[in-house]
């Protein structure tokens, strides 16, 4: 965890993308997709069904693609999330997804993709499609990408920022809600950071 009083980021790079916390990297994801003029809404907190952003291309209504978000660091996204995500392209009847992740992908997720109509976003790749917006776009991204406390995840569940919990017996320590016990959500942390 990097101390409050660290100076923001002036500009964009790969470690800012890997640093920001799960929600606000979905949030940044559908501003980029808005940022490109595509219609674009995230879904609401709690279990989203294996959909982060729905994107509407036409004037249909319906959503013409999903986008499934992993905030990992720099940890690499196997072919099983990538797997769900066309169970929920075939349940959905969308014939496009795009899968985007702060990290890289397995070869073995890129294969499958490549085989299922899904775009494969990594960090570096997303951190060249931020790069390429026009410099207001991309100057207003950054700060609201920054605003506030943008490392400490969001709980889940009800949204508020978590706590970092040490934890105990020889266990790892994690993020829980700070309204625990009215609220029992916890995430795993990324390893020392």
């Amino acid at each position: 965890m990097s101390s409050p009083s660290a100076a923001k980021p002036a500009a964009w790079s790969i470690e800012l993308i890997r640093d920001i916390e799960w929600k606000r990297f979905e949030d940044v994801c559908q501003q980029v997709y808005e940022s490109k003029g595509i219609r674009s809404e995230t879904t609401a907190l709690g279990p989203d069904g294996g959909i982060d952003i729905r994107l509407f291309q036409d004037d249909s209504g319906k959503a013409t693609s999903i986008v499934q978000c992993k905030a990992w660091g720099e940890r690499f996204v196997g072919v099983k999330p990538v797997r769900e995500l066309l169970g929920v392209m075939t349940h959905e009847k969308i014939v496009k997804a795009f899968f985007m992740t702060s990290g890289k992908y397995s070869d073995e997720a890129k294969d499958f993709a490549k085989a299922n109509r899904i775009t494969l976003i990594d960090g570096e790749m997303f951190l060249m499609m931020i790069n390429r917006l026009p410099e207001p776009a991309r100057d207003a991204l950054l700060a609201f990408a920054t605003a506030g406390d943008y490392r400490t995840p969001s709980c889940p569940s009800c949204g508020v920022k978590m706590r970092a919990v040490k934890g105990r017996g020889g266990k790892a320590d994690f993020w829980g809600c700070q309204r625990y016990p009215a609220c029992k959500q916890s995430l795993g942390m990324r390893g020392a950071g």
